[in-house]
């Protein structure tokens, strides 16, 4: 099994594959089942990605406001949220988060205000939350300190002493395609930091693409999972079972993926 942590659904033209067996055999040598999370990122997208977790049965949603939209929404959103909480099958919040580089920073507060207010929607029902932090981490690390939730760090590129910061706190941290990029040091540090008991396997798609192409795939998680093998010297399928298992951890899923 394979499960992608943190993808964006809802930027295919056309429907989510239900697997990609044959690109699958040929790298690793054996049927994996995947599985995908597709992140929201405001309230407009909300229903679009209901629509992909409830006409695909490998496709689970995450609802939620990312920090990049927080000035595009109403006092109603937080309303229509924790309906969505009640009514649909929704396994975690998210993309939520913090966001204060240059391009952002003038929407601090109303962010920080933002994300306390799903925080504790996710607390109140227990769901697990994907996490954008830049520019950002003594913020966000005060608040988590203060709110039970778990979930995962996606993309994290810090350094091993503030990632060991989010760990403590119970999420698992998501590495993408920047891995495979060369000069990527600190990403390949953590991975030799934490080997494979905390990390979880994400594409970001369609926003990380994989040098030489110019385009994003789903089934580059697949080019994620051999770098990973390859830094911590072990197997393909060693990774994807292991990552599997962190993934159906921070999110909930066992039971999830049981009953859909």
């Amino acid at each position: 099994m394979i499960i992608d942590s943190h993808c964006h659904l809802d930027a295919l033209l056309s429907p989510p594959p239900l697997s990609f067996s044959t690109s699958l055999n040929d790298r690793v040598h054996v049927k994996h089942s995947v599985y995908f999370i597709t992140m929201s990122t405001s309230p407009l997208d909300w229903r679009n990605q209901l629509e992909r977790s409830q006409t695909f049965e490998n496709v689970f949603c995450a609802l939620g406001v990312h920090p990049w939209y927080v000035q595009d929404i109403d006092l109603t959103y937080l309303v229509q949220l924790e309906r969505l909480f009640m009514t649909e099958l929704v396994v975690a919040l998210g993309e939520v988060g913090l966001d204060f580089t240059p391009l952002y920073k003038e929407s601090r507060t109303l962010q920080l205000e933002i994300l306390v207010e799903q925080l504790a929607l996710a607390r109140r029902f227990e769901k697990p939350v994907s996490l954008h932090v830049r520019k950002a981490h003594n913020e966000m690390l005060e608040i988590l300190s203060n709110t039970a939730v778990k979930g995962a760090v996606h993309g994290l590129g810090a350094s091993k002493e503030l990632a060991q910061s989010y760990v403590d706190l119970g999420f698992k941290i998501g590495v993408n395609g920047v891995l495979n990029r060369d000069n990527a040091r600190r990403y390949h540090e953590l991975v030799r930091y934490f080997g494979l008991d905390y990390l979880v396997l994400e594409t970001d798609f369609p926003h990380v693409k994989i040098a030489p192409s110019e385009v994003s795939f789903l089934s580059d998680i697949v080019l994620v999972a051999e770098k990973v093998a390859s830094i911590l010297n072990t197997s393909v399928e060693n990774v994807l079972e292991k990552m599997t298992l962190n993934t159906q951890e921070a999110f909930n899923l066992s039971g999830v993926l049981n009953g859909k």
